[in-house]
C-alpha cells in the first residue's frame, strides 16, 4: 500500500505532457546615478517593462557598495545606468569578478560613459563614450543569427547618437547599428564565463518607451542570464 501511494506522489510531481517548468525569476540589479542622465522618471519604466515578462525581478539602486562581493553575490545580472562614477577597488573588483564567474551584465545608454578611469571596466563592457548629437534615427539588425535579436525588424527611435572608443582587447559581437554612420548600436562579448550586453540607445523617456529599446533590453537581459542561447 505505501509503495502504491509513493508512486502516485511521484506521478502527481511530474508536470503533465508538454508543460512547461517555469524557471524562478532573476534578481537584475540596476544601478543608477552621476552628473548626467540620472532620471528617476525612466527607472520605473524599466522595472514594469521587465517585471512583467515574468523572467526578472528588479532593485533600483545608487549604493556602490552593492557591487561589493558581499553584497554583489545576492543578483544574478547587474543593470548599468550610471554616468561618470568612479568606484572604490572593492567595488570594482566586485563587479569584474561578478561578471567574470558566470553572471551577467546589461549596459544601457551611458554605461560606456562611467567608471572612466578602469581599463577593466572598459575592456569588459567594449565601448567608451566619445561623442553624441540628438536625433530621429534608424537602427538596423545586423546580427540576426543571434538570438537576441534574431525575431526582430529595424526601428525608429529618436535618442542620442552614442559613438564609442573601442577596447582593443574586447572581442564584440554587433547586433545593430545606426543607419546614418554604422556605429554600433547594440553587441555583446564574453567575460570570463559571465555574459554582457550593451545597448547605447536609452537618453530619455522616448527611448524607454520605445518597443524596440525595450525588446532589445529584454532579450539582451534574457540572454545575459542564459535565458536565450545563440
Amino acid at each position: 500500500m505505501r509503495i502504491k501511494l509513493l508512486v502516485v506522489l511521484l506521478l502527481l510531481s511530474i508536470p503533465a505532457w508538454g508543460s512547461e517548468v517555469r524557471q524562478a525569476p532573476s534578481k537584475a540589479l540596476m544601478m543608477v546615478g552621476g552628473p548626467h542622465h540620472d532620471n528617476p522618471d525612466l527607472y520605473p519604466i524599466l522595472k514594469n517593462f521587465m517585471e512583467a515578462t515574468g523572467d526578472f525581478t528588479v532593485t533600483i539602486s545608487r549604493d556602490l557598495d552593492q557591487f561589493k562581493a558581499d553584497n554583489i553575490k545576492n543578483y544574478d545580472l547587474i543593470i548599468m545606468y550610471t554616468t561618470r562614477l568612479t568606484p572604490t577597488p572593492d567595488q570594482e573588483k566586485g563587479l569584474l569578478d561578478f561578471v567574470a564567474g558566470g553572471k551577467g551584465f546589461v549596459g544601457i545608454h551611458c554605461a560606456t560613459d562611467t567608471f572612466l578611469e578602469s581599463d577593466a571596466y572598459w575592456k569588459m563592457v567594449g565601448g567608451r563614450f566619445t561623442r553624441h548629437g540628438n536625433e530621429l534615427f534608424k537602427v538596423n539588425i545586423t546580427g540576426k543569427s543571434h538570438s537576441i535579436v534574431r525575431t526582430m525588424s529595424a526601428f525608429e527611435v529618436k535618442d542620442e547618437t552614442y559613438c564609442d572608443d573601442f577596447h582593443p582587447e574586447s572581442k564584440l559581437i554587433t547586433l545593430a547599428r545606426r543607419d546614418k554612420d554604422s556605429e554600433p548600436v547594440a553587441w555583446v562579448q564574453y567575460y570570463g564565463k559571465g555574459r554582457v550586453f550593451i545597448n547605447t540607445l536609452g537618453h530619455g523617456r522616448e527611448a524607454f518607451e520605445n518597443p524596440g529599446f525595450q525588446q532589445l533590453v529584454i532579450n539582451g537581459s534574457k540572454w545575459a542570464t542564459y535565458r536565450l542561447n545563440p
